[in-house]
């Protein structure tokens, strides 16, 4: 069964950045084929000791060429800083209905890598490409009990 993951985009001015996904409660998202992303912090070692403040990954997604590839491609070659991001993440429950359970919000996105590509031996039916996206501030959030996290890469931490 899938368990897909959608990217709801607002640009710098608020106005949302429209996907190609035609899903009732989703129209508009871009449909996340891959999604990879990273918080580490330094250690030494040998000692085990930390070393350093976390460091925050890009995050990684694949998606499907669509309308907002040509708006994707501005946004990184004018440096654009998209208002806000949502990535959510959807499971199936017991009962067989698709229901999210966990969402990641980005605030000020900056797009840093758009890379398309085909995957060898015709594996995917479309035309794909890689994006790295950064953020000033990240929340994770899972949705059941309303557990949240929120990060600012640039404030101190753990010193």
């Amino acid at each position: 069964m899938s368990t897909p993951a959608h990217l709801w985009l607002e640009d710098e001015n608020g106005s949302p950045i429209v996907g190609s996904c035609t899903m009732p409660t989703r129209h508009g998202s871009i449909e996340l084929k891959s999604f990879s992303h990273g918080v580490t912090i330094p250690v030494d070692p040998s000692w085990g000791k930390l070393t350093g403040t976390r460091i925050h990954r890009p995050i990684t997604i694949v998606k499907e060429f669509d309308q907002t590839t040509p708006l994707l491609y501005r946004a990184v070659c004018e440096g654009r800083v998209m208002k806000k991001g949502i990535i959510k993440m959807y499971r199936i429950l017991e009962s067989g209905i698709e229901a999210e359970y966990f969402n990641i919000v980005m605030e000020n996105v900056k797009f840093t890598t758009v890379a398309p590509f085909l995957t060898p031996n015709g594996m995917s039916s479309t035309h794909l490409e890689t994006l790295e996206l950064r953020y000033e501030a990240i929340s994770w959030k899972y949705t059941e009990g309303n557990i949240i996290y929120r990060d600012t890469w640039n404030d101190r931490c753990c010193t």
